[in-house]
């Protein structure tokens, strides 16, 4: 695979993973609109890797406080108490992804599939954005989330393991759900993605070891390019995300999700 390829791929990671747009969607298209072929577990693990660390960089003192509270006996009581929720909500889509990943991966990923539960999660996110607070995120707002809530994200956040749904999306409005104003929601998105997202990376490159010859597809050049890409996509994907759902909500995405859908549907329907 060509540089000009791993470039478009690393941005299309570090977009789709998180706007709430549907990465398994544009993984659909992808191939069939640019010719790509399977780009293997070495690149895949250098891009999500790449995702994970836009999300350290972007919420380095959010997740530096959880971190701190979490390992100190001492620590801040709410930002512990936040900690722990974040370690209980993980682990709905942790026991998923390990018990129905791969059969979901294998069986679930038609174009039709993925194209209806784009439009079906669109109707649930539509819902939530018109149910939220229409108020701006107020200081520690994240912090008195009950355990219960966190837990219903936590298990909003295995839904998305489903082709079409969107991590973010499905958590953002989740969130919407729990009363959180919509900035607030997205901030815990993200931080309640981190275990997940450093799991599948850390999953990713534990497979390259079991497969010596995984990694010599790509030279180490290659693989930079694309950890790199994937970074600043991701970290202005971030941003650009917490800008548009702090104004106007989920609706851009929402419209855009359904034309997706569509083009799917008519073009690459199978």
């Amino acid at each position: 695979m060509d540089y000009s390829r791993i470039v478009l791929l690393g941005i299309i990671q570090g977009i789709t993973e998180f706007l709430p747009i549907s990465s398994s969607g544009h993984l659909i298209l992808a191939p069939k609109v640019f010719g790509f072929e399977d780009q293997g577990l070495a690149l895949d693990a250098m891009l999500h890797l790449a995702s994970l660390l836009a999300i350290i960089i972007f919420f380095r003192r959010d997740l530096l406080k959880l971190l701190v509270a979490f390992l100190d006996p001492k620590g801040d009581k709410t930002e512990k108490k936040l900690a722990w929720s974040i370690v209980a909500a993980t682990i709905p889509a942790g026991i998923a992804g390990l018990a129905w990943g791969d059969a979901i991966e294998h069986q679930l990923r038609s174009s039709t599939f993925v194209a209806c539960n784009l439009i079906f999660w669109s109707l649930v996110f539509l819902a939530a954005d018109r149910m939220a607070p229409k108020n701006s995120e107020k200081e520690g707002e994240i912090q008195r989330l009950s355990l219960g809530q966190a837990l219903f994200v936590g298990f909003a956040q295995a839904m998305a393991l489903l082709p079409g749904t969107s991590r973010s999306g499905v958590t953002i409005a989740a969130g919407l759900f729990c009363k959180l104003s919509q900035t607030a929601a997205a901030r815990f998105s993200f931080l309640l993605g981190t275990p997940i997202i450093l799991a599948a990376g850390l999953h990713k490159t534990v497979s390259i070891m079991r497969l010596p010859n995984e990694h010599l597809i790509y030279g180490g050049g290659q693989l930079a390019a694309g950890f790199l890409v994937t970074f600043v996509a991701g970290y202005y994907s971030i941003r650009l995300l917490l800008k548009i759902v702090g104004r106007v909500g989920l609706l851009p995405f929402i419209i855009y999700r359904i034309l997706l859908a569509i083009v799917i549907l008519v073009y690459f329907p199978r």
